[in-house]
């Protein structure tokens, strides 16, 4: 992408793409267990502190839609913001 852009413009903006690709990870990184916890909250995850808990399966279901659904959901809408082409101004 960065060469394909260097050669549509003849302008290097490796910076530019690798600071936008950074702060979009920092965020997600940032956002991701919050998301996740809501996501178990709202199934009824039960929490311990060592003592043998019985999940309810709306928890399980929930811990399954956090590591998959959701991963899946923000991959398709993160595309078109990949394939896009840039139109930065010098």
């Amino acid at each position: 992408m960065i060469t394909a852009e260097e050669k549509r413009t003849g302008v290097r903006r490796a910076g530019l793409f690798s600071g936008v690709w950074t702060a979009g990870e920092t965020l997600g990184f940032a956002l991701g267990p919050g998301v996740y916890g809501l996501i178990l909250a709202i199934g009824g995850y039960v929490s311990s502190t060592g003592a043998s808990v019985v999940q309810p399966q709306s928890a399980v279901t929930a811990a399954l839609i956090g590591f998959t659904v959701v991963p899946v959901v923000l991959v398709l809408a993160a595309l078109p913001l990949l394939t896009k082409k840039l139109e930065v101004r010098a």
